[in-house]
């Protein structure tokens, strides 16, 4: 039976009529899935179900095993080729084209102050063809150290202070993005739309957590220096602003 993409109309297939509508048999289609080669079924309630998208990849492995690459060199073209598309969307998604001068202009700030958020590994920029080019968050960053300057904090210990802490975060950023990379793929359907999804969702989770605990340890500590030097204005203000209760939004935009 040759199989024609496209061909059945229902998108959601049991793994009886994937077989049929493919011309390859169950027990093969689930050799695929354990190989790697085939994305494993979903869920729909207590259901397991296939989709068109397999049924294409089945007659993708048909015709890449009829021009003689043996599974496993199906298997590599299929990694390499998601990898590269994941690349892709990575890439495009990132878009910085911004460029130093420009954040500047945005913040309101001079262009020297960006080159030194810079100096210090506060702002990252990528290298562009012109030099280098920052995304949005730069400019909310910049926009953020400059609110806290006018309070009154004195700018080069504010950049010293977000030197030293980006200094000591790259460990626990590594350990993170380790700690994601041998979990989080799992619970999803290995598709790399599924994964973006998640990471959409765990992103925001994520930096709320740290930017909470944070914040709490910032608050908590600050009343004890307070208390201990009897310094009664500030703790004042900080139980009167009710600092404690104070939630971290983050969100895409």
């Amino acid at each position: 039976m040759e199989f024609i993409p496209g061909s059945v109309t229902d998108d959601l297939l049991t793994v009886d009529r994937l077989s049929a509508a493919s011309g390859i048999g169950v027990d093969t289609i689930r050799y695929y899935q354990r190989l790697g080669l085939l994305e494993p079924p979903v869920r729909r309630g207590r259901r397991v179900v296939y989709r068109d998208a397999h049924l294409n990849r089945l007659a993708e492995i048909r015709r890449l095993a009829k021009e003689g690459f043996s599974l496993a060199q199906i298997a590599d073209l299929d990694a390499s080729a998601r990898s590269d598309a994941l690349d892709r969307l990575a890439n495009a998604t990132r878009s910085p084209n911004l460029t130093r001068r420009e954040v500047a202009d945005r913040a309101e700030v001079p262009e020297g102050l960006v080159s030194l958020l810079c100096d210090n590994g506060i702002l990252e920029p990528v290298e562009g063809e012109g030099g280098p080019l920052f995304d949005e968050g730069a400019v909310t960053m910049v926009r953020a150290g400059l609110a806290i300057s006018a309070a009154g904090v004195p700018l080069d210990e504010l950049v010293a202070l977000a030197a030293d802490h980006n200094a000591n975060v790259g460990e626990v950023v590594d350990r993170a993005i380790t700690l994601f990379e041998d979990h989080v793929k799992s619970g999803t359907d290995g598709s790399d739309e599924a994964l973006v999804e998640v990471v959409r969702s765990l992103l925001p989770a994520v930096t709320r957590l740290v930017a909470q605990h944070f914040h709490r340890s910032l608050v908590n500590r600050a009343l004890d220096r307070v208390a201990d030097a009897e310094r009664h204005t500030l703790a004042n203000a900080l139980m009167a602003a009710d600092a404690s209760q104070l939630e971290v939004t983050c969100r895409w935009p």
